[in-house]
């Protein structure tokens, strides 16, 4: 586990251990079996140190809450490992947790996050706070609606140029709802649709019939790369990156 974002899914929600390793030490780590005894490695660096809790009173929330609220327990937590509470009534998906963990990862240096009620490691509060003067910050729904205003940099703008899909990587459950959302359908020849996953994903959407829907609706399914990396270390064709765009739509906090 090399790249930023997965480091903190990979600790926070697996219940792994691993840091946010420069480039080819995590190869060395993979190669040999060994890590520095540093960072999360060290029972001590993985505890928590603030807690933040969430509005009880949210209700029903759409695939827009997760990379937004992650992205602002990042802003609050920048360095810190944080408990979240609130969020174990919403039953949030893997799908939702990867979203969360990209935002996280994105807006803090912290290497993971414990969700109470719902990641391993934290089954309750006590499990995972070894501080009980730990400072204690309180989310309202008008510090998601700031984030959101943040994130959402044009919103006064008519036209979308490019729909991207996949920061972090499409899963198989994702393209299938895609593939629903889109039956039928044709996109707009001035919109250019692109959707990045890993092979093997790509492979088995493929062969539940979802590659092929969301190709006769118009999207371009990419794999081995990733957003961050196109463009700037893979040279991307202009049919995925036309150099004309402008206005960006993604389910990402992350870009």
């Amino acid at each position: 586990w090399g790249e930023s974002n997965a480091v903190v899914f990979a600790n926070s929600v697996l219940g792994a251990r691993t840091q946010k390793y420069a480039d080819f030490l995590d190869a060395c780590v993979a190669i040999t079996g060994r890590a520095p005894l540093a960072g999360c490695h060290l029972e001590r660096a993985a505890q928590v140190v603030l807690q933040v809790k969430i509005d009880a009173s949210l209700g029903c929330v759409d695939d827009a809450f997760y990379p937004t609220l992650g992205y602002l327990c990042g802003l609050k937590a920048p360095r810190l490992i944080p408990a979240i509470l609130g969020l174990d009534n919403l039953h949030p998906t893997r799908d939702d947790l990867k979203a969360f963990s990209a935002a996280f990862g994105t807006s803090s240096s912290a290497p993971m996050f414990h969700i109470v009620g719902l990641t391993p490691e934290a089954p309750d509060l006590q499990s995972v706070l070894h501080d009980k003067d730990a400072e204690v910050i309180d989310l309202t729904q008008e510090d998601l609606m700031t984030v959101w205003q943040d994130l959402d940099a044009d919103s006064s703008c008519d036209a979308v140029d490019l729909v991207a899909l996949g920061n972090p990587h499409f899963s198989v459950e994702e393209h299938g709802r895609m593939a629903e959302l889109c039956q039928g359908r044709l996109k707009h020849p001035d919109v250019t649709v692109v959707v990045t996953s890993g092979p093997q994903v790509l492979a088995e959407s493929r062969s539940l019939g979802f590659g092929e829907q969301l190709e006769a609706f118009g999207a371009q399914l990419v794999s081995d790369t990733c957003w961050c990396m196109l463009g700037e270390v893979v040279p991307a064709p202009t049919s995925v990156l036309p150099p004309e765009s402008r206005t960006l739509m993604t389910n990402s906090a992350k870009y």
